[in-house]
């Protein structure tokens, strides 16, 4: 046989293979980007598919995953829209707008974009960047179905429908303390303000309500969205964790810890009716019991002296002016510093959230990127949770967190795992609970009389003034209820122009001041311009109380 010929041969050959390479790569590239050349237009199912009136994603696109919530009850999924067959649209379930728990998850809209959690976990749910294998290639040129990742909530949906309708339930709002005062609110208002329950020994969130909600099924819909917008009470916003307050009272929480732990003070530290009735801050403001000098003196009949952990049963500003004062500047916000509130010319580590979050402060006046009146009148006031101080609900449910558990502040977060679908199956990937800082911010022993003082507060004090508002109850108050939880009110003035406060009520339970059980469950109540912190104690006990009866969660044998 001729040499030349076989050398022919073999570079034909070549040629044709290499031919035959390019064209099924292109073949491939077509299959698989939907496009003729690198940003080219899209083919398959697209603008140019012979309907301009079309603009169709590639039908090998991978469909975003679900949500679900700590138990498995689907709460949002995509399907294909019924006047387009063409793009899928998401669905919620109804329990989403009407549970409001719609401010956390949040929306997904073509038109719109992602809010909420949809935004937070977009890339999971939209199957972005969770790498491709031969396999997922090879379903790609076949256009098999793909899935983004679904995400599982903390969330429980039974107590988050539990907790939201205590929310403004007359059964469950109690009535103003104040002397001559009426109710709380108005029963047909639904103030804004938000209401979180966790887990304090793993941040799990359990039930998050924001009001006012809103329906994510209609983002889409004609002008919903608009209207939305211009709603002033901001129903976007995720009140438990990105509305700023006055903390008011309930700040007290963490004046008295920073004062037990840096053995400033104890539980029994005496003080007489001059000292617990009025201060005068050094160079400053005089501050006084106002409820005990009122007309109606409260608590009525009180004999003195009296102790500290007196003072924060019945919530007397005179004595956390003072040891907010006594301590100084730097030891009390040395505290503050401790549950990730920010602070001016501090680089303060944030407390992390899985959701769109606001970080709260303190001393938002500065002189040269420093606090002012760090040992003035406005330590005096935070002392007792007015002051400069913008606190989001998130935030002093970590301070009930980390006192129910001895210290141990874990980060809250709303998604317990995520679950990849495969070819091969399914992967899934826990969200791990976390320490804040990686270690206790606090002694357990100073969490200990805290746990101690509030129950007082339940016992005693602010909180055991109202009593059930649930006439089938078999209790009538705090003290006599089977979830035996402490907390503390709080009822934050917002100056001399006749609004009504913002009204507070941290709590946990059960409290270890009267039981041998560890607290399972932390609680915040919040709501804007409602009146005394001491309305929503039942809010709180209602919603622990069905906790445990339906062993939800932490409360699980």
């Amino acid at each position: 046989m001729n040499p030349n010929m076989n050398v022919t041969t073999r570079r034909l050959t070549s040629t044709f293979i290499v031919f035959f390479l390019i064209i099924s790569g292109i073949a491939a590239y077509i299959q698989i980007g939907n496009q003729a050349f690198y940003n080219g237009p899209v083919l398959a199912h697209g603008q140019y598919d012979g309907n301009p009136n079309r603009n169709c994603p590639p039908y090998d696109t991978p469909v975003r995953g679900s949500i679900y919530d700590r138990n498995g009850v689907k709460l949002a999924w995509s399907v294909p829209d019924k006047q387009d067959a063409c793009i899928y649209r998401r669905v919620y379930d109804p329990r989403v707008a009407s549970a409001a728990l719609a401010p956390l998850i949040g929306y997904y809209s073509t038109r719109y974009g992602a809010a909420g959690l949809e935004a937070t976990y977009n890339e999971q749910l939209a199957g972005v960047n969770s790498g491709e294998t031969v396999s997922d290639v090879t379903n790609s040129l076949l256009h098999k179905p793909r899935y983004g990742q679904d995400i599982y909530l903390t969330i429980d949906i039974n107590l988050q429908v539990a907790a939201n309708n205590n929310f403004n339930d007359t059964r469950s709002v109690a009535y103003n303390p104040s002397p001559g005062a009426g109710p709380c609110q108005d029963p047909k208002t639904d103030p804004p303000g938000s209401l979180i329950a966790e887990d304090p020994n793993t941040g799990q969130v359990l039930a998050m309500v924001s009001h006012p909600t809103y329906d994510p099924n209609k983002i889409d819909d004609s002008g919903y969205f608009q209207q939305l917008q211009a709603n002033t009470n901001s129903p976007f916003i995720n009140r438990p964790a990105q509305g700023l307050y006055d903390p008011g009272s309930s700040f007290k929480t963490v004046t008295l810890l920073a004062a037990l732990d840096s053995g400033k003070a104890a539980l029994d530290t005496q003080f007489t009716r001059d000292q617990a009735v009025g201060f005068q801050v050094p160079q400053g403001e005089t501050i006084q019991w106002n409820d005990f000098l009122a007309p109606n003196p409260y608590p009525a009949g009180l004999q003195f002296p009296i102790t500290l952990e007196q003072g924060y049963a019945f919530s007397d500003n005179v004595l956390f002016a003072r040891e907010a004062v006594g301590m100084g500047g730097a030891t009390w916000l040395d505290y503050v510093r401790r549950f990730g509130i920010a602070e001016p010319g501090y680089n303060v580590p944030v407390v992390p959230f899985d959701a769109p979050f606001k970080q709260s402060s303190a001393y938002n006046d500065t002189n040269d990127g420093k606090a002012i009146l760090a040992n003035g009148d406005l330590l005096a006031e935070s002392g007792f949770g007015q002051g400069h101080l913008l606190i989001t609900p998130l935030t002093m449910v970590e301070v009930t967190s980390a006192i129910a558990n001895d210290g141990n502040l874990f980060v809250p977060h709303a998604v317990l795992k995520t679950v990849a679908r495969t070819s091969k199956g399914t992967t899934t990937q826990m969200i791990p609970n976390t320490l804040y800082t990686g270690n206790p911010i606090f002694r357990p022993e100073a969490a200990k009389a805290v746990r101690e003082a509030m129950w007082s507060v339940a016992s005693y004090g602010t909180g055991s003034t109202v009593g059930n508002p649930d006439p089938s109850a078999s209790y009538r108050n705090l003290l006599n209820s089977p979830v035996k939880e402490g907390g503390k009110t709080g009822t934050a003035q917002l100056g001399g122009n006749g609004e009504q406060p913002q009204t507070w009520w941290i709590s946990l339970a059960p409290d270890d001041a009267v039981t041998s059980t560890p607290a399972r469950m932390v609680l915040t109540v919040m709501k804007e311009h409602s009146g005394e912190g001491a309305c929503q104690v039942f809010v709180a006990d209602h919603t622990y109380l069905y906790a445990m009866n339906n062993q939800i969660g932490p409360f699980k044998p």
